[in-house]
Formats: structure tokens, C-alpha cells, sequence
């Protein structure tokens, strides 16, 4: 839209030297019409570049629209192709692992019987990543089941073994919670524990201490995961469960982000923990038939 001339140039109109009463009162009037035309010419003026103003940001922010529109679908593509191989991975790796235990749980020369357990480790760390993806990516609702809280514990610790021997990590479970059990998605539950155990392997790479401990709080079974290692940063701790975000290179920084999630699927939580040393993940989880 062009600029709207000044108004000097439209109306400039000079008092005559000599003029009659009537003449002058004319003038007046007129002269008066004209002032107020130049301050309505003015506001005009404003009027047009606010106007302008406004259109161009308009068509900034519809720019902005459909560049985040289509960075949207690139990312929903991406994710879908993901959750696709997930899931088509998934499945033969589930037959690796029941395999790979087999071997591991055959009669093997001691050597051989190590080289299993590595094999078992590799795939169940890969089988977490799996998982994340297809947790992350599509959500479905749990389904909650008595889970017996000793016998998980038990089972959990016998899992870690093969990844806390590669990482040379001694495993101590403390539960006295006998006959107490949680409403779990077992799988998903599963899921969780893998996700923070494989975060303190990863921080211990030259051997230390997986605490797991599970207790009774008031209306809340507490499990309690802790290591050994170097602890986390104050600085970080707002920002570890958010998706994408990891301190360790090559990671997808889902692991904590499908924890949360999970978590709150079970009308749970999750939090770091306060200890001395090390790092210490608290879930919570609501007791059955037990109301605050």
C-alpha cells in the first residue's frame, strides 16, 4: 500500500489582506475544518503503518506456522518409521535373548559360559532401546496386574547379572516386603528398572555398587534404585526427564523420559533421590486398596 501524501500539499489556503466579517468568520471556520483534517490525515497516516506493520508480521508468523507445521510432519515420520522397526526388530530379538539364555544357562565350559553372558547383556541392552522407542512413540494403556513386590526383586536381580558382571558391578538387594504387592504393567515395570540399571552401569564403567531397595511409606510402596558412581549434577537434575536429553554421547535421551511416563501410567511418580554418594532414582507407587 502506498504512503499517503502530505496533507500540506493537498489544502494550503492563505488568508486574504482585506476581507469582510462575514469573509473572515468563513475563513475561520475553515480553517478550523482543515486543522482537523491534518489531525485526521495523521492518525490516518498512523492508522496505515500499524495496518502495515501488522500484515507483515502476520505473513512472518504464517511462515513461521508452516516451516513448524512441516518440521511436525518430518518428525511424525520419523517417529513412525522408528516405532515400525522397533517393532520389527523387536521380535527376533526376543528369540535371541531366549536363546542366548539357553546357552547361558547350559553346560558350558566356564569361557563359554562368560561369552553367553555377554551375549545375554548386549541383547538386553539393545531390547531397552527397543523398548524406549516404542514406548515413546505409542503409549497404550497399561495393564495393571498384582505384581508381588520380594518376587520382582528377586527376579530383577537375577536380569541384572549378566550386565552388572560385564560391568563389574556388584548388585545388593534389601526387601523385607513380604506379601506386599503393586498394581503393574510387569513388562512395562520391567522396562523402567532396565532403563535406570543400564544408566548406572553406564556411569560405573570401572566397577562399583546397584542398591535396590523397596519399602513402605504411609500410602506409597517405595523401590529404590542407587549406585555407586559419580552422582548427578545439580545443575541437570531439572532437565534429565526430558525426552532427548542425555549426557552421553550417541544416546537417544529417552530412557528417563519413557521411565516418567510409565510412572505416571501407573498413577505413580518418579524422582531423584537424596543420598551421599552416587545416583538415586525413588518410584512411587500407590498401594492397593490403601487411600490417603
Amino acid at each position: 500500500m502506498a504512503a499517503l501524501p502530505p496533507l500540506s500539499t493537498v489544502v494550503a489556503i492563505a488568508a486574504p489582506p482585506a476581507a469582510s466579517q462575514s469573509l473572515a468568520q468563513a475563513f475561520a471556520s475553515f480553517s478550523e475544518a482543515a486543522a482537523s483534517l491534518e489531525t485526521v490525515y495523521s492518525a490516518l497516516q498512523a492508522e496505515v503503518a500499524r495496518l502495515r506493520r501488522a500484515l507483515d508480521q502476520s505473513h512472518r508468523d504464517l511462515a513461521a506456522r508452516v516451516e513448524e507445521n512441516e518440521r511436525l510432519r518430518r518428525r511424525q515420520a520419523l517417529a513412525e518409521v522408528a516405532a515400525v522397526l522397533a517393532h520389527e526388530i523387536r521380535n527376533p530379538l526376543g528369540s535371541l535373548e531366549l536363546f542366548a539364555g539357553l546357552l547361558a544357562e547350559s553346560n558350558l565350559a566356564a569361557e563359554e559360559r562368560a561369552w553367553a553372558q555377554q551375549l545375554q547383556a548386549g541383547l538386553r541392552t539393545v531390547a531397552a532401546t527397543v523398548n524406549n522407542v516404542l514406548q515413546f512413540h505409542s503409549q497404550p494403556s497399561p495393564g495393571l496386574a498384582p505384581v508381588d513386590v520380594n518376587e520382582f526383586l528377586r527376579w530383577l536381580e537375577q536380569f541384572l547379572q549378566p550386565l552388572a558382571q560385564r560391568s563389574r558391578v556388584r548388585i545388593e538387594v534389601d526387601s523385607s516386603l513380604e506379601g506386599v504387592q503393586i498394581e503393574a504393567d510387569r513388562h512395562r515395570l520391567e522396562q523402567v528398572m532396565l532403563n535406570l540399571a543400564l544408566n548406572s552401569f553406564h556411569a560405573m564403567p570401572g566397577g562399583g555398587v546397584l542398591r535396590i531397595a523397596a519399602a513402605l511409606r504411609e500410602f506409597q510402596v517405595h523401590l529404590e534404585m542407587a549406585d555407586s558412581g559419580p552422582g548427578i549434577a545439580p545443575q541437570i537434575r531439572e532437565h534429565i526427564f526430558a525426552p532427548g536429553f542425555s549426557t552421553r554421547s550417541g544416546s537417544p535421551g529417552l530412557g528417563l523420559a519413557v521411565c516418567k511416563a510409565i510412572m505416571e501410567q501407573h498413577g505413580g511418580s518418579i524422582r531423584v533421590g537424596s543420598c551421599a554418594a552416587g545416583a538415586s532414582f525413588i518410584l512411587e507407587f500407590p498401594r492397593p486398596g490403601v487411600r490417603a
